[in-house]
């Protein structure tokens, strides 16, 4: 750990306060998961957004115990905090946070990590007590109408430590993590974002593409296949330009990728090889099968 940093020890962090800064569908859904826990393990969550009209929503539907929209006021009355913002403002609200509020434990969602690491190590204080983690776990839907207290259920959930944390604050995020449900893996953040860049990025993109490529007149004629595959292209726009923004290089190395192995494929179809394009579609078809459920390598 950074020794110019604050010296706080996690090893026997009781977490029965969490802050939850940005109320969308993935902050939703671990407000909702620890507030269904009962006994002893019942948290209290203070939500934090900007809308008023998610606020009151939040209150209605039982996600918080209490809400406001300044994520240190929230932060203030926490034992850890999750932003779960969009990506390109999560090492801002990390940062100010352990500068108003230095005792308390952070953790984040978002899709990609090593951007987000780096600018966090700048301030040491912060770096301390952040274990950047993202729960692979999600959907096209947003907004915290579409939370669910059971989304992390048995979904990877990924932590990429810096080396610069406190005593205890990767341990007790872990446990965190896993009383949502998931199950906690952990790798770099280079390794992350390259992983992901090919997994989920680059696929979403490609999602986008096809939707595009659809003339209109072809619409009403759709079948569950096109659906199918571009599903997730009805994702939020706003929220995906950042992802790329984040992750740029690696998602540009994966689309490349794609870009020669398209250039095969249509060498294969063209030249009439259909024992080749045989094969193709068997691996493409055993990979399809091999992914339920989901394992992640270890790094």
């Amino acid at each position: 750990m950074n020794t110019s940093a604050p010296h706080t020890d996690f090893s026997e962090a009781s977490i029965r306060t969490i802050a939850v800064v940005g109320l969308g569908l993935l902050g939703g859904s671990v407000a909702k998961a620890v507030r269904g826990q009962s006994g002893d393990a019942a948290v209290r969550v203070i939500g934090c957004a900007r809308r008023a009209e998610t606020r009151e929503f939040a209150v209605k539907h039982g996600f918080v115990d209490d809400v406001t929209d300044d994520p240190v006021e929230a932060a203030a009355q926490a034992d850890l905090v999750l932003i779960a913002t969009p990506v390109d403002r999560i090492a801002d609200y990390v940062i100010n946070i352990a500068a108003k509020c230095p005792q308390v434990l952070m953790t984040d969602v978002g899709s990609t990590k090593f951007r987000i690491v780096e600018a966090v190590k700048a301030a040491p204080e912060a770096a301390a007590r952040f274990v950047a983690a993202h729960p692979i776990a999600g959907s096209e839907k947003t907004g915290l109408q579409h939370a669910c207290g059971d989304l992390f259920q048995d979904k990877p959930i990924v932590i990429t430590a810096s080396g610069d944390e406190c005593p205890g604050a990767i341990e007790a995020v872990t446990l965190f993590w896993e009383s949502t449900g998931g199950r906690v893996v952990h790798l770099t953040p280079r390794r992350h974002d390259d992983l992901l860049a090919i997994s989920s990025h680059m696929p979403h993109l490609m999602s986008s593409l096809v939707a595009n490529q659809l003339p209109g007149e072809a619409i009403p004629m759709v079948g569950t296949g096109w659906l199918d595959t571009t599903r997730i292209a009805a994702g939020d726009e706003g929220l995906w330009t950042a992802i790329v923004s984040e992750n740029r290089d690696a998602i540009l190395s994966a689309l490349e990728q794609t870009a020669g192995n398209l250039g095969d494929l249509i060498d294969v179809i063209r030249s009439r090889d259909d024992e080749s394009l045989t094969g193709f579609l068997r691996e493409a078809r055993e990979k399809r099968e091999a992914a339920r459920p989901t394992r992640l390598p270890t790094p």
